[in-house]
């Protein structure tokens, strides 16, 4: 519990008053003035102190649950809500229930990938002489592995050459390095809702995040321009082909809009591009628009195989003895066995068909989803691993992730993916990858709707 009682910040506001006290619970809990488990006044004594009325509070406290920032507990009180809850929400698959959480790769046993990856170690394993895969390498890859690293980010649209590409373990890593590398004690821009590895990132490094917000078509120009001048960040941290979680793709006209912000401002990009390869057809990425300032994170773990933990950074080519020191400082060495098979695969055309395949399998997953979920709006793309689905206002997607797990279906909260603490939308980001079928993905997401449809009870009235 709190030192002392919750006191709320009111600005000043033509709003309505619930609406400003919701405001404020929010931005407390962004601060870190109100943690999980701490007890909020009860609905009369915050009343008394903000100089409301009883019904306003109350709907405050009810907007505010509605949000997913509180839990009422009858008998008890009123408490801040865990908007984390890493253990419940893990990223490791839970094979106990059907998993519709993590950003996971459709594989399936027997599958392209398998088949791929159990020749080649067989091949690899019959060689008399293994010493060159045995030991450490160069701590940015060896010149065979960046130029494949270089082709491999051409197939997307990066153009890229073996001195402007440094290997590395995969997208955390690289996200990780070059937070490290290019962001200041200003921090770093995001997206309002966006991939939780850079936020854990983010907060690993203690950089501060400055949101960013976005619509149908990805980053407003407008808004990042705002959070420029207030913030005095430099660096920006986005995903403009495949976003996760809302699987929009920018527009190329609002490529160069950002872009422009982005030269007025002098911010350096960090372009998350691991899910752009299953997006056949996708604008030019901005390493392509404003190589001069980008810095394009590329990954085979999504697009080819998950343990395939191979990445490639893009990046200028001055930057690349500090992207090595920063590879040493964090891996030293990356895995030499895992290196040359992405270089072999990239070469010889087994990255593209599993990609192809992957692609495929997305497709009709989207598909089985479209028809289970008709009627039921969400937002996704053909080739996406997962689909963003905005709840109804009259119902809250915590509740509905409480309910999903209670019948052993597990559910993407917004929370984990928004920027700003308390301010993550009523929305759920649900994965069509990490069932192990078809079968298990059409029973899981028949639970959803089924929670979807019903009606939602009525209010009790206040007495």
């Amino acid at each position: 519990m709190p030192s002392a009682p919750w006191k709320p910040r009111l600005k000043r506001s033509d709003g309505p008053l619930y609406a400003a006290l919701v405001d404020a619970l929010a931005a407390d809990i962004s601060a870190g003035r109100l943690r999980a488990g701490d007890r909020l006044p009860t609905h009369r004594e915050l009343a008394v102190t903000v100089g409301a009325s009883l019904g306003t509070v109350t709907r405050a406290y009810a907007e505010a649950e509605r949000r997913g920032l509180i839990r009422a507990q009858v008998g008890n009180g009123t408490f801040v809500r865990d908007l984390t809850e890493v253990e419940r929400y893990s990223p490791q698959l839970d094979r106990t229930r059907i998993d519709l959480g993590p950003t996971a790769v459709p594989v399936v046993p027997g599958d392209l990938g398998h088949l791929a990856l159990a020749a080649a170690l067989k091949q690899w394993g019959e060689r008399a002489d293994l010493t060159a895969l045995s030991g450490y390498q160069a701590h940015g890859g060896s010149g065979s592995q960046r130029a494949a690293g270089a082709r491999w980010l051409g197939l997307a649209g990066v153009p890229s050459s073996e001195g402007e590409v440094t290997v590395c373990g995969g997208a955390q890593h690289a996200t990780l390095m070059l937070l490290s590398l290019l962001a200041t004690p200003e921090g770093v821009l995001v997206e309002d809702v966006t991939y939780p590895g850079a936020l854990a990132a983010a907060d690993w490094l203690r950089l501060p995040t400055h949101p960013v917000a976005l619509d149908a078509d990805g980053l407003i120009p407008e808004a990042l321009a705002e959070a420029c001048r207030k913030s005095r960040a430099r660096v920006l941290y986005c995903t403009p082909t495949n976003h996760n979680p809302t699987t929009a793709i920018m527009p190329l006209k609002r490529r160069q809009a950002v872009l422009e912000v982005c030269r007025e401002f002098d911010v350096t990009l960090i372009e998350n591009g691991a899910l752009a390869p299953l997006v056949a057809k996708a604008p030019p990425p901005l390493a392509a628009l404003a190589p001069e300032r980008t810095y394009h994170i590329g990954s085979l773990s999504k697009a080819v195989l998950p343990a395939l933990r191979v990445g490639y950074i893009r990046a200028p080519a001055h930057a690349r003895v500090a992207l090595e020191q920063a590879s040493a400082a964090t891996v030293w060495s990356g895995s030499p066995l895992m290196h040359e098979l992405a270089s072999r695969w990239i070469a010889d055309g087994t990255a593209e068909a599993l990609r192809d395949a992957r692609r495929s399998e997305a497709t009709a997953r989207q598909a089985l989803a479209a028809s289970v979920l008709k009627g039921h709006p969400y937002i996704a793309h053909a080739t996406a691993y997962f689909l963003w689905m905005p709840i109804p206002e009259h119902r809250r997607a915590t509740e509905l992730v409480e309910q999903a797990a209670a019948r052993d279906v597990l559910l993407g909260p917004a929370h984990l993916f928004a920027a700003r603490p308390g301010n993550a939308p009523n929305a759920l980001r649900v994965s069509l990858g990490a069932a192990s079928s078809r079968a298990e993905l059409e029973q899981g997401l028949k639970t959803l709707a089924e929670l979807l449809a019903v009606t939602a009870p009525a209010p009790r009235r206040m007495r």
